[in-house]
């Protein structure tokens, strides 16, 4: 049988002010990128760095996007240049490669978006610059996290609230209570600082501590700051 070959797929990531995640939704979708899930989340950055970035409030809009990663491609530079300057929207975009996914929901994805002749994708694959740091801690300690982090480089983060869904093999294999209220802590870093910013955050609220810390990080393909 043979197996259709599938175009790179690429997750989308935007953290902008609360209640402006409709407007950027509509905007993805005008540009053919269809699949979005929005949830609220809270920044965590400092006064100076909120009027730096020219940030009004601390509640965000986290919406996630999926698309072919030509059109997110596409869409990373219109944001960058054609697009910047009718957006009225305040935050942050950054994209990431998919590494794997469902053959049915790939198939889902790609259907409604047709082929677009005579254009050709000519971003160039470079060494990444930024990383994403994803910390997942017990409720609670986000504030001290964030400290942690801030001592080994990080400039602020944007907290999202979730719930522990695993199986309580994870509790047996590490000799721990796992609390069920979780808040994942997404830090954008540069690339050289994260690996210090990770141990920081590892040695201080890991898994042996009350925060039973998890740490990761993923490689940013492309950052575009809004506003």
């Amino acid at each position: 049988m043979k197996t259709l070959e599938m175009e790179p797929m690429k997750l989308i990531v935007s953290i902008v002010e609360r209640g402006q995640g409709k407007d950027l939704i509509r905007l993805f979708t005008q540009q053919n990128v269809l699949h979005h899930m929005q949830c609220g989340g809270k920044g965590t950055a400092t006064s100076e760095i909120m009027d730096l970035l020219g940030l009004d409030s601390l509640e965000k809009d986290v919406v996630f996007s999926i698309g072919k990663g030509t059109l997110a491609n596409q869409l990373m530079r219109d944001l960058n240049h054609d697009l910047r300057g009718s957006l009225r929207v305040k935050g942050i975009v950054f994209d990431m490669k998919l590494t794997a996914m469902a053959h049915v929901t790939a198939l889902a994805i790609l259907a409604p978006v047709k082929n677009e002749q005579g254009r050709e994708d000519t971003m160039m694959e470079e060494g990444k610059t930024s990383s994403m740091i994803l910390v997942t801690v017990n409720q609670g300690f986000t504030e001290e996290v964030m400290d942690t982090a801030r001592k080994a480089g990080a400039r602020g983060g944007t907290i999202i609230h979730a719930r522990w869904a695993g199986s309580e093999s994870a509790e047996e294999f590490y000799g721990i209570t796992l609390q069920q209220e979780k808040e994942i802590i997404a830090i954008l870093s540069p690339s050289e600082q994260r690996k210090e910013i990770m141990e920081a955050i590892n040695k201080a609220h890991g898994l042996k501590t009350e925060a039973r810390g998890t740490v990761c990080s993923l490689a940013i393909e492309d950052v575009v700051r809004l506003g």
